[in-house]
């Protein structure tokens, strides 16, 4: 009974490290994808006017690329 119990502990534990690894992953790549865009270049973006204007806005604050 005590085995299952720690069993389910870890099992659970292994979940919720995946679940915030995810989150994190997801939240890095997000706060990325402007800068990447506007590195792209304008045409990356479909010449979208509303797209191209978020990105003009959000990109090009500093040009030292992300380690």
């Amino acid at each position: 009974m005590r085995q299952h119990m720690l069993n389910g502990w870890l099992m659970a534990a292994l979940i919720a490290l995946v679940c915030l690894l995810g989150i994190t992953a997801y939240t890095e790549v997000s706060k990325d994808l402007p800068r990447v865009a506007c590195m792209r270049g304008p045409k990356a973006i479909d010449k979208k006017a509303a797209q191209f204007k978020s990105c003009s806005t959000a990109c090009c604050a500093s040009t030292a690329p992300s380690a």
